[in-house]
């Protein structure tokens, strides 16, 4: 069992994140209150969280994300110095197909909470948005 046993997505065009994640809450809550009628649930621990099969996800299991094309800042720094800066907000920047793909045309990269422990969902969606507001800024400041 190297991945989760259930993922869920909700995504759409824009950056209403908000609209987003009230899908994605409803849905998980709906999840659960089935999952809870049949007398099962989601492992949960006071300490640790959500108790996931892949451990970077324990906690919140959460990573909220965006497409953002970054071409400015990717011919400047390059892959690796891009994602040191992503990692330095909190964050980590995935090439436009997901973990391990290089960044799709014009510098489009999947930009998203690093961490999933020790925060709530509110305050990961929150870092990605600040961190995401901060790339956009850089790369408007690119010439």
């Amino acid at each position: 069992n190297e991945e989760d046993h259930m993922r869920c997505i909700s995504m759409q065009n824009g950056g209403n994140v908000k609209a987003v994640f009230a899908r994605f809450a409803r849905a998980i809550n709906d999840i659960e209150g089935s999952l809870n009628k049949n007398g099962c649930g989601y492992e949960h621990t006071e300490h640790l969280g959500y108790v996931t099969t892949c451990p970077s996800n324990v906690g919140t299991g959460l990573r909220a994300s965006v497409m953002l094309k970054l071409p400015k800042l990717y011919k400047k720094l390059g892959v690796h110095k891009l994602e040191e800066l992503c990692d330095s907000m909190g964050l980590q920047a995935r090439g436009g197909r997901g973990e391990h793909s290089p960044p799709g045309p014009n510098g489009e990269f999947d930009i998203s909470n690093k961490g999933r422990i020790g925060a709530s969902e509110v305050q990961l969606i929150q870092r990605m948005i600040d961190g995401v507001d901060k790339l956009i800024d850089m790369e408007e400041a690119e010439k």
